[in-house]
């Protein structure tokens, strides 16, 4: 296939002017969301991935799914993008967590895209205008906001970039057949794979281009049929890796996902699956209503065959098998008819015949009507190529929009979703470069005429106009949440009120969120997530009585939801009277496998929640050797979970142990506590904590407190508990320099605050222990304990009234205040003067 003939290999004035221009929109446009932050999906896979943020090792890129979960888990999604991962892992190195950086690396990317549908465009289209409106409709499309403002997004991005440059490696490719290039387009296109699933159609594509391209000189057809070769081994060879080494996702996606997938008539799955293209379509010529999520009942599934979407559906089908087979029927006929080449054979023979024209030869029919001379060959030549090349363009063009949407269409396999936005990126190249393709034709036609050239740039500034504020308008949806789920309760209600819910939730604002949970409920009784999330809502509220129930029905709904079995216990727990039941809802809670679960980390995070509750429950009923049960049982359910958490587990066990005198095992505990957190100042204290409990090795449990200041020169618990050591040794001075440390650097910490009032007191320095007493009670006003602390000071140091005044204020706050009952009548005070 040759360059059109208006567009030479090197990029004029113009057209590095259109070039930049049309970058240069897209970045202005996409510029509002730079101070976006990290909404819906990016949550999980950027906040909470651990291969973004480094804790775990570079190698588990490998081994995990685009969400971090490993690939071999139940739950895994199985969608390997390791080289996206690594572009967020890059970004957390740059700049943490700061999501300008993230979004900024987006929006450069889509810079990037535009500038190579440019390129792709000027070896397709046949005029300038025809790749400028090409390139601008793709900088402006409303379609790419969620792939540019979603962070998610960049996996489309990065694989549209690397797909469009292995396209144009293959186009230089074509044009000498050298090795470096072949090369290059081979890891073009799978970088784009490592960058998404749907880029496994780029060397389809190229493969599509070579073979539409006319044969050029001798020994092509060979050189052809070995490139071809090559790309087929390639494609073979990734998808073999792809499917077969691999593990491939093990769970089904849930209804909620992909309902019509779940259906369970064939007709209706038959009629909705073929639907779902003319929908995408439909998005890409109209892209007013936009959302977040099309799950659910968003497309409603075709059940009928009089459903008045069905016309569409055939209209949609019938135009594109037309359209292709006229193309493919045309450019059949260009190239058995080959002008040139039927001239190359006809023309010396009827010269020796003595004819002079190719007109008419064997019942074959040509319309040149060039005489028998040189330059009637070239000019045949250049007719049959411009010819094959238009409808050679046609067809890449729509071989870009099909090939990448089809993996991703449901109708070769299932899915995870209906419909998205982001998948369509890619695929809108194709229909930007048919946009530019008619607009070319059209702006050819009307060559003679400057009115109607004016009037069709005045229809395309209108169109990218429109475009372009409806982008800008839809970026705003994609700043926060709340707007984002706002924008799409018309579309998806249950999903977008549901989640709106969530959000309201996590901002106090809970009788929006109670409304907006029982409307998503409205609409679909059966969402697992809006019954917890309102069951959160009342536990926030402290209405316990009526979070129980939600907590139960999301249970019910969905028995592997392991965070809804630890909220529920913990408002039994808050009820008072169901401690039992607590500890039987929490131990089963604890011991949910979770398969097939998503977010594998939040389930494991849940589950040893479970299991630290349950052990503090059995101790706080004198349950130690439950409790410790509990632990152990934890340590070898949660094989996975990351050194920091273990830590703890090691701790509490220790402690448990300490409390049951089995100081062997306990001081092994917290070594390993001390193995997996070596730089953890509280591993420390505690193991010198474990260690003063016996008698003769005070001398090493010092040594540990010390090396706790060390590690943690600025953790005030760490001064507070070597405090508490020094003081049972009765160093007293020792301990109170420790003291008034740690309130220095907790200057809010009432309870540290008092600790330095009591170590005052026993060195009898009571009227410095008075003011940190007074200290004491401003940060804790409402604290009974507090204004009895500071009355005993008080009446210490013989100021009797002011004494009887803070017992009096702690009987105020606590009718039933033990101590300031007792020093009242030890003072003698009068029962009238204590009421």
């Amino acid at each position: 296939m040759h360059t059109p003939k208006s567009m030479s290999p090197t990029l004029s004035h113009k057209d590095l002017a259109g070039l930049a221009g049309c970058s240069a929109l897209a970045f202005v446009l996409y510029l509002n969301t730079l101070n976006a932050g990290f909404v819906y999906d990016d949550r999980r896979a950027i906040l909470a991935n651990g291969d973004v943020t480094g804790a775990r090792p570079l190698a588990h890129l490998l081994r995990n799914d685009f969400w971090g979960t490993p690939l071999v888990d139940s739950g895994s999604h199985g969608s390997w993008r390791p080289l996206c991962v690594l572009s967020f892992r890059l970004n957390f190195l740059a700049g943490g967590l700061a999501p300008v950086g993230y979004h900024l690396v987006n929006v450069m990317l889509h810079c990037v895209a535009t500038w190579l549908v440019f390129l792709v465009a000027r070896t397709l289209l046949p005029s300038r205008m025809a790749v400028l409106a090409a390139s601008a409709l793709f900088a402006v499309h409303p379609v790419h906001t969620e792939a540019v403002a979603g962070l998610v997004g960049r996996a489309d991005l990065a694989s549209c970039v690397c797909y469009l440059l292995a396209y144009l490696s293959y186009r230089r490719h074509m044009r000498n057949r050298e090795w470096g290039s072949l090369l290059l387009t081979i890891v073009l296109a799978l970088a784009a794979l490592l960058c998404k699933e749907t880029a496994i159609t780029a060397l389809l594509l190229c493969a599509l281009c070579d073979v539409l391209s006319p044969v050029g000189r001798e020994n092509s057809d060979k050189r052809r049929l070995r490139s071809l070769s090559i790309l087929g081994f390639t494609l073979l060879c990734a998808l073999y890796c792809r499917l077969s080494l691999l593990p491939r996702p093990s769970a089904a996606f849930s209804a909620a996902d992909n309902p019509t997938a779940h259906e369970s008539c064939l007709w209706t799955r038959t009629l909705t699956f073929l639907y779902l293209p003319v929908a995408n379509f439909r998005l890409l010529l109209w892209p007013q209503e936009l959302s977040f999520d099309w799950g659910m009942e968003a497309v409603p599934r075709i059940r009928t065959l009089w459903d008045h979407r069905n016309i569409l559906t055939a209209g949609f089908y019938g135009t594109l098998i037309s359209l292709l087979c006229r193309a493919a029927g045309l450019r059949r006929s260009a190239t058995s008819l080959d002008f040139a080449e039927l001239a190359n054979i006809s023309l010396p023979l009827l010269r020796r015949l003595g004819g002079n024209s190719c007109h008419t030869w064997l019942g074959l029919s040509c319309n040149c009507h060039h005489q028998l001379s040189a330059p009637s060959y070239r000019a045949v030549s250049a007719i049959s190529t411009s010819f094959a090349s238009a409808k050679s363009s046609s067809i890449l063009g729509t071989a870009f929009v099909v090939l990448p949407f089809l993996p991703a269409s449901n109708l070769l396999f299932y899915v995870g979703f209906v419909m998205a936005e982001r998948v369509l990126y890619l695929p809108s190249v194709g229909y930007c470069l048919l946009f530019g393709l008619g607009f070319g034709h059209l702006w050819r036609r009307v060559n003679s005429s400057r009115r109607c050239r004016l009037l069709l740039l005045c229809g395309l500034g209108v169109l990218l106009g429109v475009q372009a504020l409806r982008t800008c308008r839809r970026n705003l949806d994609w700043r926060d949440e709340e707007q984002l789920f706002r924008s799409a309760i018309t579309i998806n209600p249950p999903k977008a009120l549901g989640n709106l819910g969530s959000v309201l939730s996590a901002q106090g604002r809970y009788e929006e969120a109670e409304l907006a949970l029982r409307m998503a409920l409205g609409h679909r009784p059966s969402m697992a997530d809006a019954h917890f999330n309102l069951g959160v809502v009342h536990q926030k509220q402290l209405n316990f009585s009526s979070a129980v129930p939600c907590f139960r029905r999301a249970i019910e709904l969905r028995p592997q939801l392991s965070v809804a079995y630890l909220n529920l216990g913990t408002s039994l727990i808050s009820l008072g009277d169901r401690r039992p039941e607590a500890i039987a809802v929490l131990r089963t809670g604890a011991r949910v496998e979770g398969s097939g679960v998503r977010d594998r980390g939040a389930h494991v995070e849940a589950r040893y929640t479970c299991y630290l509750q349950l052990s503090v429950l059995y101790r706080s009923e004198g349950r130690l050797q439950d409790a410790a049960a509990a632990l152990r049982e934890s340590l070898k359910a949660l094989p996975l979970l990351p050194p920091k958490q273990r830590a703890v587990l090691h701790l509490r066990l220790g402690e448990i142990l300490a409390e049951l005198q089995d100081w062997d095992e306990a001081e092994q505990q917290q070594r390993w506590a001390l193995h997996l957190q070596p730089e953890q100042g509280t591993a420390y204290v505690t193991y010198g904590q474990t260690l003063a409990r016996n008698g003769s090795r005070l001398a090493e449990a010092e040594s540990w407190f010390k090396r706790a200041l060390q590690m943690a020169p600025l953790e005030p618990s760490s001064h507070h508990h070597y405090a508490d050591f020094l003081e049972q040794q009765e160093r007293h001075h020792e301990a109170l320099s420790l003291r008034l440390r740690a309130a220095a650097l907790a200057p809010q910490d009432y309870s540290l605050q008092s600790c330095v009032a009591d170590a005052l007191r026993l060195l009898n320095r009571l009227a410095e222990a008075e003011l940190w007493y007074r200290k004491a009670v401003t940060l804790q006003p409402l604290a009974a304990h507090a204004h009895a602390n500071l009355g005993a000071i008080l009446q210490m140091r013989g100021l009797r009234q002011e004494a009887v005044a803070c017992y009096h204020k702690a009987l105020e706050l606590q009718p039933g205040h033990a101590i300031s009952r007792a020093n009242l009548a030890r003072m003698n005070v009068r029962k009238d003067e204590n009421e």
